[in-house]
């Protein structure tokens, strides 16, 4: 049998894909590598699944990290958070919002998306335990060769995922089948995780949960920096500022560029000095002001001050304090894992790809979705969307033909 479509890979993308093709009543055959589908999906979110936000189609795209933001604008505009949300909402499953930001099905169960998405796909078009093994092409029908069976297709959809989570089944296979038709891609490196630190784990341990609100992160040598809340670990580093900027702190890294600067204070610099030049008030109740006890008694340890009235301070002192304060300086020995990282940034050249269909420029009828293109977003729903969306658009432009 020819199928009019093959989706490859059972996640959020290939998911909303087979739903779309069911309903349209199309010929399709989705191969999954797991036992079950949405493996993946099912532990987003604490396993409560973000499954969008609240943003308009311009600031989601503007919240973007990637290069060519302009690219997602036809996804978007076809299946965005607006339309995210309607679909659950009409289809048994209501979102609620957190933070005015992130929406999360009522339930609090990631299960309760899948479950939503599947009440419209054919169980009997989906294969388990199907690991695609290679894809050719031959006057117009694509061969997709797994370890027991051979499937033929008119079109093909690749919704493989990164390399994110590898033991839910997103192993980066899609990069392999580009590969074979000489399509270009980024490898996946780690994006939207934590980053570790034996200086911060070795000589501040007693900064292990202290969390620094609206600190602007800058990696040192670079003009390249995000302001955002700031969590110590056992481990290093977290919070969102370091989420956001961990791509960038991995590819400098690797550069050689491994030091972090940033403010242990949310009061501007010279705000701290104002503080520091009432000579008639002690030290540490002066630093309690800008940031907590821990780490103000931890600071006038480090810089052997004692807890004096100011006035007692030395100018050198007074300048130790302000610097250690306003430009706290970590080494970074390495970001997260990609296999442990929330996101992966790298994947399928976007100038690889037609931003109005999501198909390949070089090989017509193969399609890749979701987490297998260099698209991805910060955590708060942003990486499902686009799942979604980029699933819609190649669905759609199949429909067409």
């Amino acid at each position: 049998m020819i199928y009019d479509v093959v989706i490859i890979g059972a996640g959020a993308s290939g998911l909303m894909a087979a739903n779309l093709l069911n309903k349209e009543g199309i010929n399709y055959l989705l191969l999954e590598k797991n036992d079950r589908v949405g493996k993946k999906l099912l532990i987003t979110g604490g396993k409560r699944c973000n499954v969008t936000n609240n943003l308009d189609v311009d600031t989601f795209i503007n919240r973007l990290t990637i290069r060519n933001k302009k690219f997602l604008y036809p996804a978007l505009y076809t299946f965005g958070p607006e339309q995210v949300i309607s679909h659950f909402n009409e289809n048994g499953c209501p979102l609620i919002l957190e933070n005015n930001f992130k929406y999360f099905p009522k339930s609090n169960k990631s299960q309760s998306i899948i479950d939503t998405i599947m009440k419209d796909v054919d169980e009997k078009r989906i294969k388990y335990n199907k690991t695609v093994l290679k894809i050719t092409k031959e006057n117009d029908i694509f061969s997709i060769e797994t370890k027991a069976s051979n499937y033929q297709a008119k079109h093909v959809i690749i919704a493989t995922g990164s390399e994110s989570f590898p033991a839910t089944g997103s192993s980066g296979d899609g990069l392999k089948f580009a590969s074979n038709f000489d399509i270009a891609y980024n490898d996946f490196t780690p994006a939207e995780t934590h980053v570790y630190s034996k200086h911060i784990v070795n000589n501040y341990k007693e900064f292990q949960g202290v969390a620094i609100p609206n600190t602007t992160v800058q990696i040192v040598g670079t003009k390249i920096k995000e302001t955002g809340d700031l969590l110590f670990t056992h481990f290093g580093l977290s919070g969102p500022a370091i989420y956001h900027l961990s791509e960038n702190i991995y590819e400098e890294s690797v550069k050689g560029n491994k030091l972090l600067r940033f403010s242990l204070t949310a009061l501007s610099e010279s705000s701290v000095r104002e503080l520091l030049n009432d000579s008639s008030k002690y030290v540490l109740k002066q630093l309690h002001q800008m940031t907590t006890k821990r780490v103000s008694r931890k600071l006038l340890d480090v810089l052997n001050i004692d807890n004096v009235k100011i006035a007692e301070l030395s100018k050198k002192q007074i300048n130790d304090l302000i610097d250690i304060i306003c430009r706290f300086t970590v080494p970074i020995d390495k970001v997260e894992d990609k296999t442990k990282a929330y996101v992966n940034k790298g994947g399928i050249l976007l100038k690889e790809l037609n931003p109005q269909t999501m198909e390949s420029k070089k090989v017509s009828n193969l399609f890749f979705v979701g987490e297998t293109t260099d698209l991805h977003g910060p955590i708060g729903g942003f990486n499902i969307t686009i799942a979604f969306a980029t699933a819609h658009l190649a669905v759609y432009k199949i429909l067409e033909k």
